[in-house]
C-alpha cells in the first residue's frame, strides 16, 4: 500500500474490522475537534467567543464534507504550528510543539505525503523559536515516541521500516506522471486562484509587525501546505480539487488578524465557503441539520460499542457488496474456499464479502498504483515467489485509458508465466498457480526512434514477445512535474488485422520493465483476457513535438509452455 502506512485505515470508518473502525472514529473526532479548538483560539480575541465558535462550526463542517480525516489532521498540524509561533509564554509554546510532534509522528504512519508536510510544519515552527536544547527536545521526543509506539502497535518489525519508506517514496514520486488527469472541472481552477489570493492577503496582513524569522516561518508553513494541497487537488483534477478548497477554507480561519480587519477575514471566509459548496454541488447537511449529524455520530458509537450491532453492520455491508456486482458463481466460490486468493487488478472487497476465502493480496493492492519500476517488480517478484496465492480472480481492466495488459507490465508477464486459466465468466477469469512455464528472454532486436515515428515489432512465432523502453524527457516537462504535473505520454499500437489501431496512455515510471507485445496460443487464456499481438508502436506527447526526443526499444522473445492440466 505504501502511501498509506500501517495506520492508513484511519482514513475512513469502514466495516472491515471493529477495532480499526473504532480507531478511525477516534482519530476523526480528535483531529476535527482539535482543529475547531485551534480556530476558536485564533479568532477569539478579535471576533469574540460566540462568533469564533460559529465560524469554527461552519467552516469545519464544510471542510469535513470535502476532506478525509488525514487532511483535516494536516490543517490541525498547521494550526498547532501557527499557535506555537504566537504563544504567550515558553511553557505554552513547548506544549503546542509537543502536540505537533506527536501528531507529525502519527501522520507519517497514516499517509506519507501528509506526514512529510506535518514534519515540515514541525521543523519550521521549532526552528523559528529554538533557543535551547529543551526547545528542540520538546517536540522531538513526542515525535519519535509516538512514531515508534504506533509502528510497534501496528505489529510492524523495525526491519520493515526501510521497505515502507522506499515503497512510499516510490508511490509519492511516481504519482504525478502516472495519475495526472483533467476531468474538465475548469471553474474549480478559478476557485483555487481566488482562495490562493485570499490566503496571501490574510496571512500577509497577519504577519505585519512580526520578526523576519517569524514571517519566513509562516511563509514556509502556509506555502508548503498550499503546494501539497495543490498537488493533491489538481494533479488528478477530478473531484480531488475539493481537497484544496476544503483545506483553503479552514486555513483562512487560522490567520489571526487585528480587530479592525475582522470584516476582511469574514468576507474571505464567506467567499471561500461559497466556492467550496459550489464545487461540491451542495450545502453540507451539517449547516442546516446539525441534529442529523449528531444522530449519525451516536449511531456510529452504538455500532462500535454493542457487539450485536457491529455484527449487523458487517452483515449489511456484505449484502450491499454482493448486491452491487461482487457476487461470485457458486462453483467459483467452491474452487476458492480453503485456498489463498488474490483479486486483480482491484476488487479486494470480494474477500470481505466472502469471509470463507483466505485473502493473499499482492504487495500493491490496486494494480494501477504499481506505476514505478520498484512497485511493479514487487508485484512481479511476489507472483514468482513461494508466498504467491494459489488462485487469482482477474479482470482485464484498468483506468485512464491505459492498456490493461500493461498495468503493471512486469506483474502481468509474471501472471502469464505462473498462472493458467481454470474458467472464465463475464468480465472475470479464474486462474490457478502452475510451475513457471516461461523460458529465459533472448534479445531479438533493438530500435531507436523519435516521438511520432513508428517502430516495427519483430516477430517470433510460438513465443511471447516482450519489450523494454527508454524515453527521453525535455527539461520543461521535468519542471512541470515538480511544480504540478508533467504532460502525458501516449502510445499508439497497431495490432494484427483485423485488430484496430488503439492509443493508450503510457506510464513512464514502468517504461524499463518488460511489456508483453504478443503471446502464443500456449497461454491458454480466453480471448477477452489475452493481449492483442502488436505489429507497430509509436510514442507521442511527453512534452515533445513530432520528430523530437528519443525512444529506445529492446525486443525479447520468451518461450511459453502450455500449462499441465
Amino acid at each position: 500500500m505504501f502511501t498509506f502506512g500501517p495506520l492508513g485505515f484511519v482514513e475512513d470508518i469502514l466495516p472491515f474490522s471493529r477495532l480499526t473502525a473504532g480507531l478511525a472514529l477516534l482519530y476523526a473526532l480528535v483531529v476535527t475537534w482539535g482543529l475547531a479548538a485551534l480556530i476558536v483560539s485564533a479568532l477569539r480575541r478579535p471576533w469574540g467567543l460566540l462568533p469564533a465558535g460559529v465560524v469554527a462550526w461552519a467552516c469545519v463542517g464544510i471542510a469535513a464534507n470535502l476532506l478525509e480525516a488525514q487532511e483535516l489532521a494536516l490543517a490541525t498540524a498547521l494550526g498547532l504550528a501557527l499557535a506555537a509561533l504566537r504563544a504567550d509564554g515558553e511553557r505554552a509554546r513547548l506544549a503546542l510543539l509537543g502536540l505537533l510532534g506527536a501528531l507529525a509522528g502519527l501522520q507519517l504512519l497514516v499517509e506519507l505525503n501528509v506526514g512529510l508536510v506535518s514534519v515540515l510544519l514541525l521543523v519550521a515552527a521549532t526552528a523559528c523559536g529554538a533557543r535551547s536544547v529543551r526547545a528542540v527536545m520538546a517536540p522531538a521526543l513526542p515525535f519519535v515516541g509516538v512514531a515508534v509506539a504506533a509502528w510497534a502497535a501496528a505489529g510492524q518489525s523495525l526491519s520493515n521500516l526501510a521497505s515502507y519508506w522506499e515503497g512510499a517514496l516510490s508511490v509519492t514520486t511516481g504519482y504525478s506522471s502516472a495519475m495526472a488527469l483533467s476531468a474538465g472541472r475548469q471553474a474549480e481552477d478559478w476557485y483555487a486562484v481566488v482562495d490562493g489570493v485570499l490566503a496571501v492577503l490574510l496571512f500577509a496582513s497577519a504577519s505585519r509587525g512580526r520578526s523576519g524569522r517569524e514571517k519566513a516561518a509562516i511563509f514556509l508553513m502556509v506555502g508548503g501546505l498550499a503546494w501539497e494541497a495543490a498537488k493533491e487537488g489538481f494533479v488528478r483534477h477530478d473531484r480531488h480539487d475539493l481537497t484544496f478548497l476544503g483545506l483553503a477554507l479552514v486555513v483562512l480561519c487560522l490567520a489571526r488578524l487585528p480587530r479592525v480587519l475582522v470584516p476582511l477575514q469574514a468576507g474571505a471566509l464567506a467567499l471561500a465557503g461559497v466556492l467550496a459548496c459550489l464545487a461540491t454541488g451542495a450545502v453540507p447537511a451539517t449547516l442546516y441539520s446539525p441534529r442529523q449529524d449528531a444522530g449519525a455520530l451516536a449511531q456510529e458509537v452504538r455500532d462500535l460499542s454493542v457487539p450485536g450491532d457491529w455484527g449487523r453492520v458487517e452483515k449489511r455491508a456484505r449484502a450491499e457488496l454482493l448486491a452491487t456486482g461482487d457476487r461470485l458463481p457458486p462453483p467459483v466460490v467452491g474452487a476458492l474456499v480453503g485456498r489463498a486468493v488474490a483479486v486483480e487488478p482491484w476488487g479486494d472487497a470480494i474477500d470481505f464479502a466472502y469471509p470463507e476465502l483466505r485473502w493473499q493480496p499482492l504487495p500493491v493492492l490496486q494494480a494501477y498504483a504499481a506505476y514505478t519500476g520498484y512497485l511493479d517488480h514487487l508485484d512481479a517478484a511476489f507472483l514468482f515467489s513461494a508466498a504467491a496465492p494459489e488462485r487469482l480472480l482477474y479482470q482485464a481492466a484498468t483506468i485512464d485509458e491505459r492498456d490493461p495488459f500493461w498495468d503493471p507490465p512486469a506483474a502481468v508477464e509474471a501472471m502469464y508465466c505462473r498462472y493458467a486459466q481454470v474458467t472464465a465468466w463475464g468480465a472475470w477469469q479464474l486462474l490457478t498457480r502452475v510451475p513457471d512455464r516461461c523460458g529465459h528472454p533472448r534479445l531479438i532486436g533493438r530500435a531507436n526512434a523519435r516521438f511520432g515515428e513508428p517502430v516495427a515489432v519483430p516477430q517470433a512465432p510460438r513465443e511471447m514477445i516482450v519489450a523494454t523502453f527508454s524515453l527521453s524527457s525535455p527539461l520543461s516537462a521535468r519542471a512541470e512535474a515538480v511544480l504540478l504535473k508533467p504532460p502525458q505520454v501516449r502510445l499508439t499500437a497497431w495490432g494484427v488485422a483485423p485488430s484496430p489501431v488503439a492509443t493508450y496512455r503510457f506510464i513512464p515510471g514502468t517504461a524499463g520493465d518488460v511489456h508483453v507485445l504478443a503471446v502464443p496460443a500456449a497461454l491458454g487464456y480466453s480471448s477477452a483476457f489475452s493481449p492483442p499481438s502488436l505489429r507497430k508502436l509509436e510514442f507521442s506527447g511527453g512534452g515533445w513535438t513530432a520528430g523530437h526526443g528519443s525512444v529506445t526499444v529492446a525486443f525479447y522473445a520468451v518461450s511459453l509452455g502450455r500449462a499441465a492440466k
